[in-house]
């Protein structure tokens, strides 16, 4: 298969959504298990961030690069 030129080095949109998504969700995370121990469930919490950076990259389009 050919390489594909890629228009710039910058990030696709796909990736930066998804890494926004995961650091906001990461500093949710931190407020609420300081804030409200209570709620300090590690299961819950832990894959948080990387649930939400995964869904918000699938469903972000890019624009096509061929």
């Amino acid at each position: 298969m050919a390489t594909v030129e890629q228009p710039s080095a910058l990030p696709t949109n796909k990736l930066t959504a998804a890494m926004a998504s995961a650091s906001i969700a990461g500093i949710i995370k931190a407020l609420i298990l300081h804030q409200f121990p209570d709620f300090a469930e590690p299961a819950i919490w832990e894959p948080l961030p990387y649930l939400v950076g995964g869904v918000v990259g699938w469903f972000v389009k890019d624009k096509p690069n061929v």
